[in-house]
């Protein structure tokens, strides 16, 4: 789900802001000293809101990362000391196998809120160059490589958890960008945080909202894609794949059967809609153990002869041109009773 509504990311601001180096190996953690954005806060600002979409969780009882960030929010004395105990813990474990970066800890302002994010980038190696004259008058190009950067690269930002403190534990939105769908383990344990949701609840609220959707918009859908719409809902989900941050439309466009442009005003009331029921935003992997395939299909025919076929059973119906055959054995024939009244 979005951590932030539109009125509240306009309002986001850092108060305090450190980083500590880590990983692969113990001796990759260096501890370094609490720093100001300066200048660059609205670089490192705007890092924070790229990570609004997420997996939502909840703080385990047990959790020391819930326990530390509590103590900073009580004492903000305890910030750097805090921040540093957060790191080790991070990087205890970060593994063998992931890759040397800095782990960022921002306290941030939302509207007269305290909340926390919790940042892990990885190191890129980027080429900065420069130029200047030589005897003759030519430009002469120079250029050095750095490896400890911060850039604009959302793929660089591989771990991230924006946190807002609650009396009974708290409220995370945590993004994996190596697969956005299933939070690293060892991130999970770091946050000492689970799942509120899993995939088969999440894909069951998504097929929810999109039927919801389009019987309130009739207008908005073509006839027969309203006509199949649970058949083809359950279609969409039974398929599986993946849906990212930021393509959650593509469901949309799989039931349809069409991309439909951004400005289309079925899409504003569909991400609306995913906003109401706190997934916009939210990866999933698809998963329709939860969503229940269509019980019949209906026929009608030009004279008002109404035909009701289980699911199990439409292979016996063949509909050729403007005419509906049904292969099957009569069984029984019978008459009903006159109205009465």
């Amino acid at each position: 789900m979005a951590f932030f509504d539109d009125a509240q990311r306009a309002k986001v601001t850092i108060k305090r802001m450190v980083f500590h180096l880590v990983g692969p190996e113990a001796k990759d953690l260096v501890l370094l000293q609490e720093t100001s954005p300066g200048k660059f806060a609205d670089f490192f600002l705007g890092r924070i809101l790229s990570v609004n979409g997420g997996i939502l969780y909840r703080f385990s009882d047990a959790s020391s990362t819930r326990t530390r960030l509590a103590r900073i929010a009580a004492d903000g004395k305890t910030f750097q000391a805090e921040s540093e105990r957060l790191a080790e813990d991070f990087q205890q474990h970060h593994g063998g196998s992931a890759a040397a970066g800095a782990f960022l800890v921002f306290e941030i302002d939302v509207a007269g809120e305290q909340c926390f994010a919790l940042l892990k980038y990885d190191d890129e190696t980027v080429l900065s160059y420069g130029f200047e004259e030589d005897e003759k008058g030519r430009k002469k190009v120079s250029l050095e490589a750095l490896e400890r950067t911060f850039v604009q690269n959302r793929e660089a930002l591989q771990k991230s958890a924006l946190i807002r403190l609650t009396d009974g534990g708290g409220e995370l939105v945590v993004l994996d960008r190596r697969n956005q769908q299933k939070v690293a383990r060892y991130f999970e344990t770091f946050l000492g945080a689970k799942r509120v949701h899993e995939n088969a609840e999440i894909t069951s609220t998504l097929v929810k909202v999109t039927r919801d959707l389009f019987l309130e918009n009739k207008e908005l859908v073509p006839e027969q894609v309203f006509r199949e719409m649970t058949k083809r809902t359950y279609d969409a989900a039974a398929a599986g794949g993946s849906i990212g941050v930021d393509d959650q439309k593509s469901f949309l466009d799989t039931v349809l059967g069409q991309k439909l442009p951004d400005d289309h005003p079925l899409v504003a009331k569909y991400h609306n809609a995913l906003r109401r029921a706190r997934i916009d935003g939210t990866p999933v992997t698809l998963d329709a153990s939860a969503v229940k395939p269509p019980a019949s299909r209906r026929y009608v025919t030009r004279n008002k002869i109404y035909i009701r076929v289980p699911t199990e059973m439409i292979d016996a119906i063949k509909v050729e041109g403007n005419q509906i055959i049904i292969n099957d054995r009569l069984e029984a024939t019978y008459d009903d009773p006159e109205p009465t009244g």
